[in-house]
């Protein structure tokens, strides 16, 4: 893109001018290069956008041109006399095709994230020179991310969940979730419970334990039990954790520093079944649970009292 950057227009549009002013293309052909070009303009306002309106239109002359820019550089290399020569010989329909082929990888690799990113991302001005071959590389790093946080998510979910967990493809949401799960499991190491998820017995123990024992205590338990957190996750999951600093733990330490109003803010940063939240409400009427935790408490309020 340096040629771009250096010319102030796409590199698709410098190599047409160039191929121009050297006799590489003649009118006759770039007659019919303006025809297919307000062609697919045409067709992708049509599909994606609006043919009614002038800037929807614009919008997708824009689109068509990033398209262009990011196949023929794809396939070319930067080189702009290669460029010169693709667009001679395969023409610049097959420019088009070969940037949304860059386009569609987005879909084959994440599908939900490629939901997320409108064809305008693409667009390129006829003054623009931002590197769309940078912006693309971008897009495909983060689907790739994308993909693994929802095969992290799972993976966790699986083990630390205290509730029916619903198929979510937010990443702020799979993010929040999994931050919950990983406080609940440092939680319950802290006070050194072998189980996943809290019940209200567990919960109410780690409350005291916050409130009362000694700031410089709690740090170095936190670090220590930390450290056996992590060395429990899978490796791919622990790389991609601390990639997105989620066990730097940051709210629930924010938490644990005020032990005074621990038990008041305690609840928004933990992973609690639906039963122990109702019973810090005092909205608990005992018997059916929605939760997963104290099972054989639940099984034993339904069976006939035995005296």
């Amino acid at each position: 893109m340096k040629i771009a950057e250096l010319r102030q227009n796409p590199f698709i549009l410098l190599v047409l001018k160039d191929g121009v002013t050297n006799g590489d293309f003649s009118a006759e052909f770039m007659h019919k290069t303006q025809q297919q070009l307000s062609d697919m303009s045409l067709r992708i306002a049509s599909d994606y956008l609006s043919i009614i309106y002038a800037d929807q239109i614009k919008k997708a002359c824009e689109i068509v041109l990033g398209m262009i820019n990011l196949g023929l550089l794809s396939q070319c290399n930067n080189d702009s006399d290669k460029a010169i020569e693709i667009i001679k010989n395969q023409g610049i329909v097959f420019c088009f095709r070969a940037g949304w082929a860059k386009y569609a990888e987005l879909k084959s690799i994440a599908p939900e994230y490629f939901k997320e990113i409108p064809i305008s991302t693409y667009a390129l001005g006829v003054n623009d020179t931002a590197d769309i071959m940078l912006k693309h590389t971008t897009l495909v790093k983060n689907a790739y991310k994308s993909i693994k946080l929802l095969e992290v998510h799972k993976q966790v979910s699986a083990k630390y969940s205290a509730n029916t967990v619903i198929p979510e493809h937010d990443e702020d949401v799979l993010l929040f979730e999994l931050q919950k799960f990983l406080n609940s499991a440092l939680g319950l190491l802290l006070i050194n419970s072998d189980r996943n998820v809290f019940n209200s017995d567990l919960y109410n123990q780690l409350v005291t334990y916050l409130s009362t024992t000694p700031a410089e205590q709690i740090a170095a338990q936190l670090s220590s039990c930390t450290k056996t957190l992590i060395s429990s996750l899978p490796l791919t999951a622990k790389m991609y954790l601390e990639e997105v600093t989620l066990f730097e733990f940051s709210e629930l330490k924010k938490v644990i520093a005020s032990p005074k109003t621990v038990a008041i803010y305690l609840p928004e940063v933990l992973e609690l079944s639906v039963n122990v939240t109702n019973e810090l409400h005092d909205d608990f009427d005992g018997g059916y649970d929605f939760g997963i935790d104290d099972i054989d408490d639940d099984i034993a309020y339904l069976k006939p009292n035995s005296e």
